[in-house]
């Protein structure tokens, strides 16, 4: 009996802080992640992939950062196409499982390792560590595919899905901040020119 009595103060405490790490991790998930698509938010995505962008840009010795030897890193952009439309034919309803879709098509596609965020609305961004240019397409081109064939059907109506991907990729002296921006210009030109397509930054 007194080593029941003297385990309960343990236990007791073992369960309180089961207890705390739950809800900091809870509220980890608040604060990183989106609600609606079960993704990264904006600062989730940012946190993520400034750490790994850290990682593959710095070269870890004297010879690697002077010859600019480094592991390439890709951005890419996505903003659903015709979305304002989408919801004011629809209602928002439908442009919420647009995104949930939307989302899950992407984790779905892209590989293990790689990071998805919703940046906002309906804009997705996509860090891809160790992937070159031409892989970097290859993977947008993918998920532009993967959205274009699967069909959102609300009430027994089939809405079809597309989206615009910018791409682009890590040069010496980038920051993460210069690539995501690259990478959206390049899905502003995809828009432009015809939406439903893959535009891979020529820019520097």
């Amino acid at each position: 009996t007194s080593t029941m009595d003297d385990d309960a103060p343990r236990l007791e405490t073992e369960g309180q802080i089961k207890k705390l790490e739950d809800e900091i991790e809870r509220l980890r998930h608040l604060v990183y992640f989106d609600e609606l698509t079960g993704v990264l938010n904006r600062r989730g995505f940012l946190h993520g992939a400034d750490a790994e962008f850290r990682l593959v840009s710095s070269g870890t010795s004297t010879i690697e950062r002077r010859v600019g030897v480094q592991i390439p890193f890709a951005i890419v952009f996505c903003d659903l196409d015709n979305f304002k439309e989408l919801n004011d034919t629809h209602g928002h309803a439908v442009g919420d499982e647009a995104l949930k879709l939307c989302a899950q098509i992407f984790s779905h596609s892209l590989r293990q390792g790689d990071m998805i965020g919703r940046w906002g609305g309906e804009e997705f961004v996509i860090a891809l560590a160790g992937v070159g240019a031409t892989n970097a397409e290859r993977i947008a081109e993918k998920l532009r595919a993967n959205l274009e064939k699967a069909q959102l059907v609300w009430e027994g109506v089939h809405i079809a899905m597309s989206g615009s991907f910018g791409v682009a990729l890590c040069h010496n002296g980038d920051t993460l901040h210069d690539i995501i921006a690259r990478a959206d210009r390049a899905m502003y030109e995809a828009k432009k020119s015809g939406k439903n397509r893959v535009v891979v930054s020529p820019e520097r």
